[in-house]
């Protein structure tokens, strides 16, 4: 082969691999520009990254590039198939296995907080106080999920621990950090709420426990802040407020399926046993759990799945069960300022939504609920809720003439005064402990003096 022919079959070489290099990067390129993408991750409870907006400031910062390549990373096409594929087959290869227990570690245990945010100590005049800000389901959240640091040895019962959450007999338990003196301010806040509504308002507290109370493994105990302490330091001190005690209640059947094994929230099975003991501390009626329309949807797997990525969890999904009223009744959602009316159902209907959806059937935050019932007994009850609060509003239509439900993080108006001006005779306080003692419990404070 003389040295022309070699230079030929070079030349060739070299231009099938230029060929096939930018065939290869132009079809990847053209992939993430144009497959079709997801816009929420139902997994992680949030809205994936938007393109971001271009300026010269953010590129010379490198703001701009650091978002570019996060809204890449966000949007990938079939996004959701790969997670899966990552959980199933390699996420389970990493860490290191201690004992005979065959136990996998990652992330850590919460930690006291560094500086704890104090509120304005006056009500502001001319600038409204800004609720801090949160991201979608920080309301339960101590931590926004974060990079898993190295593997590290802890002497647990089976299970592992992932950005703070632990994963053990193919549930996902979130650790509870401890209120750290924000169980008094939240007994503060709510209190205040009773002393400038004056007697004419019954105003009630129920904070709920959350899975870590009743399901911890006895060895991961000692990661995990005491919830019932916090509880009742709580009940000690609100001052005049009505305390409900849905920690015994929900402890009497923790050997049901109270709590999601996949999800943050409770099941509503759980929101009916914490209801009751509300109904009868309010004195208003609370019918049987055999009056409604009972409701199982297979194949759930929520938030902490998202959170984890864990393959227990996304190879044992669970029942999403829950109940539809009977009862005649008017709903009507507003925006956060309570404008915009619209008629609409009490449920959403799960027939469309994807199976990590359906706690959604509640409906979502950003609302104001008017619920006109046929119980008329002439109380109007307001319900100031993180999302747990979504799960107990249907179970309390037979028991007031009127129900309101807003979310504490996205009220826009004062609190005090939509109290007054709706006619409410009760206001509930209802929220899980990560939100009555996490930065969400300062929306409560700011929401009196919007």
């Amino acid at each position: 082969m003389n040295d022309k022919t070699k230079t030929i079959i070079r030349n060739s070489i070299s231009l099938a691999n230029i060929i096939a290099v930018v065939w290869l990067l132009g079809t990847g390129m053209g992939y993430l520009i144009f497959g079709k993408k997801d816009k929420i991750s139902t997994e992680e409870n949030r809205t994936l990254a938007k393109f971001p907006h271009f300026t010269l400031s953010s590129y010379l910062s490198g703001e701009y590039t650091e978002a570019l390549a996060h809204y890449f990373d966000d949007n990938v096409p079939k996004r959701r198939e790969y997670k899966d594929l990552i959980a199933k087959k390699f996420i389970p290869l990493k860490g290191i296995e201690y004992g005979s227990d065959n136990i996998t570690i990652y992330g850590s245990a919460p930690e006291k907080p560094e500086e704890k945010q104090e509120p304005a100590t006056e009500a502001p005049t001319e600038e409204v106080t800004e609720a801090p800000e949160n991201t979608v389901e920080e309301a339960e959240v101590t931590e926004a999920p974060q990079p898993e640091p190295e593997p590290q040895e802890v002497n647990n019962d089976d299970g592992e621990l992932t950005n703070n959450i632990v994963v053990a007999n193919n549930r996902g338990i979130m650790l509870y950090g401890g209120g750290w003196g924000r169980e008094l301010e939240y007994a503060d806040y709510v209190s205040e709420y009773k002393r400038q509504l004056g007697d004419g308002v019954k105003v009630w507290s129920m904070v709920i426990p959350t899975a870590c109370s009743f399901y911890m493994p006895d060895k991961f105990k000692e990661l995990s802040a005491d919830e019932k302490t916090d509880l009742d330091t709580i009940s000690n001190a609100l001052v005049d407020v009505g305390s409900i005690d849905a920690y015994s209640a929900l402890a009497e059947h923790k050997d049901e399926h109270i709590y999601s094994r996949t999800d943050h929230h409770w099941q509503q099975i759980g929101a009916y046993y914490a209801g009751r003991e509300f109904a009868k501390a309010a004195g208003v009626p609370y019918p049987e759990l055999d009056t409604y329309e009972r409701v199982i949807l297979s194949g759930y797997v929520g938030t902490l799945y998202g959170y984890t990525q864990s393959a227990s969890l996304i190879d044992n999904p669970e029942d999403f069960v829950y109940y539809k009223p009977t009862t005649e009744m008017t709903v009507t959602r507003y925006n956060t300022s309570f404008g915009d009316p619209s008629v609409q159902p009490l449920l959403n209907d799960p027939i469309n939504m994807a199976s990590s959806s359906y706690y959604l059937v509640f409906g979502g935050d950003e609302a104001i609920t008017h619920v006109e019932t046929d119980c008329k007994n002439a109380r109007t009850l307001v319900i100031f809720k993180d999302s747990y609060g979504n799960a107990l509003m249907p179970l309390l239509t037979s028991s007031f003439e009127n129900i309101y439900l807003c979310d504490i993080r996205y009220f826009d108006l004062n609190a005090i005064k939509f109290i007054k001006d709706v006619g409410a005779t009760d206001v509930l306080f209802t929220m899980c402990t990560f939100s009555a003692m996490g930065d969400n419990h300062y929306c409560i404070y700011n929401n009196m003096y919007k």
